[in-house]
């Protein structure tokens, strides 16, 4: 039987790295499911939860209230305007920098192998990305928690921990910079 399982994981149709999904903690309330209408958005004013788990190599990675506003963007290997909107803000950050006092930190989820641009690791390599990404694991257990919208998804937090404001979609990387610098302002 463990040799069955070995053939399945090392099909070169199919080929699965360990370390594609991760094991992530949540502490806290789920958000309430984004709509993707920003005007009254339910989970605006409300705590976010928080998440612990790794990155694609291993390294700890944790999404909390800290005192820092944060930007959280979650990312899936098979959406096309993920597969835009990651080289748009590396060109962006080529020539500008994120304010400081904001932790920008991505999730890689929604991944499954049945699906284009697999595995998420290699796409991001390919793409330098540079932001700190948290592995999502196989029930995308991060995305459903900060109220799951479509992808790219942007959940910002205030640095009281409470959400400030969500949205879906490709985002202006200099509009995303003013959208970071109002958190950052906010007391």
């Amino acid at each position: 039987m463990i040799l069955v399982v070995l053939a399945i994981l090392m099909s070169p149709d199919q080929p699965v790295a360990a370390n594609e999904f991760g094991t992530v903690t949540i502490t806290g309330e789920a958000l309430a499911p984004f709509t993707g209408n920003p005007a009254g958005d339910p989970a605006v004013g409300t705590p976010a939860p928080e998440v612990s788990g790794v990155g694609f190599d291993g390294t700890p990675i944790s999404i909390s209230n800290q005192g820092r506003p944060k930007v959280v963007l979650f990312l899936a290997h098979s959406c096309p305007h993920c597969q835009r909107e990651v080289p748009a803000i590396e060109r962006y950050l080529e020539e500008n920098d994120f304010p400081d006092g904001v932790d920008f930190i991505s999730v890689a989820t929604a991944s499954s192998p049945d699906r284009p641009n697999w595995p998420p690791s290699a796409w991001l390599a390919r793409e330098e990305w540079s932001i700190p990404t948290l592995v999502d694991d196989e029930t995308f257990s991060a995305l459903r928690a900060f109220g799951q919208g479509g992808f790219p998804y942007y959940v910002m937090v205030d640095r009281n921990g409470l959400v400030a404001h969500r949205m879906s979609g490709e985002q202006d990387p200099a509009n995303l910079a003013a959208m970071m610098q109002a958190l950052v302002d906010l007391p």
